[in-house]
């Protein structure tokens, strides 16, 4: 059993106000440490549980959250394209999704967002709104590679089921409002166990796929921003309102082909 984790930062333990995205704050040299400590747990019971490979990403913002000497040293850093060639050679039995946040426009999303919490407003797939779960979702099912485990606020648990009926989900916090949350009790117990049960019973978990060819909408927050990316798009993209860009995708098997 191989397992890839792919991480982002709102969702992790311990990460409770907007305040710790601000990068270079002492808050956010403590989300850094909170994210590693929560991947290095991750890593460690995937690896109790018979793990013969774990690799993992570090998915907020383009990187750099990720403090290495703290996660286990048999787990092995990979970036976008490494996660992407290790499913296209099916080097990747199931995927685990820690620090997972809501889609952008929830309520009761603690920093809700999908893909860029400044620029864009809803992201669609067919009609449906879509979270970067659920984005990486499809591309995984493309390798016929499940997403087994969310581990993050409680929304994106809840929301993780509307894609993936079966998927194990682990609450760690509940949002109060869009920029501040409380901890669960036992947190790392949370954590623990859903990749426990959701490793237990990978092979039981429903892939995620869409009709195809699929139709990919992005609305943009303002007119001007949809300007400058429809400038910078080429003859297959379409602007279809003064916010909103739209595409075909004939077979969605790369992340990048469901971004502008």
């Amino acid at each position: 059993m191989n397992v890839f984790i792919l991480t982002d930062l709102e969702g992790i333990s311990g990460i409770n106000d907007i305040t710790y995205m601000e990068r270079g704050s002492e808050k956010y040299a403590l989300a850094c440490r909170f994210l590693s400590e929560s991947i290095d747990l991750a890593v460690k019971t995937c690896f109790d549980c018979g793990a013969e490979h774990v690799y993992y990403l570090d998915g907020h913002g383009g990187g750099g959250n990720v403090l290495e000497h703290l996660i286990d040293t048999r787990a092995v850093k990979c970036d976008i394209t490494g996660w992407q060639q290790l499913l296209s050679e099916g080097k990747i039995d199931c995927q685990i999704e820690l620090g997972a946040h809501a889609r952008a426009g929830t309520v009761l999303g603690f920093l809700d967002h999908t893909t860029n919490s400044r620029k864009y407003f809803c992201h669609k797939v067919n009609g449906m709104e879509m979270s970067e779960l659920s984005m990486h979702a499809l591309v995984c099912s493309a390798y016929d590679v499940p997403i087994v485990a969310c581990i993050g606020d409680e929304t994106a648990c809840i929301q993780a089921k509307e894609y993936i009926p079966d998927i194990y989900t682990g609450a760690v916090k509940k949002a109060l409002c869009r920029n501040q949350a409380v901890e669960c009790e036992n947190a790392d117990k949370i954590l623990t166990e859903t990749v426990k049960n959701a490793l237990d019973n990978y092979k039981n978990v429903s892939l995620y796929k869409v009709k195809e060819p699929a139709e990919i909408e992005l609305t943009f927050y303002r007119t001007d921003m949809c300007e400058e990316a429809y400038s910078e798009c080429g003859k297959e993209v379409e602007r279809i309102g003064a916010r909103t860009l739209r595409r075909k995708v004939d077979k969605i098997t790369r992340y990048e082909e469901l971004r502008f």
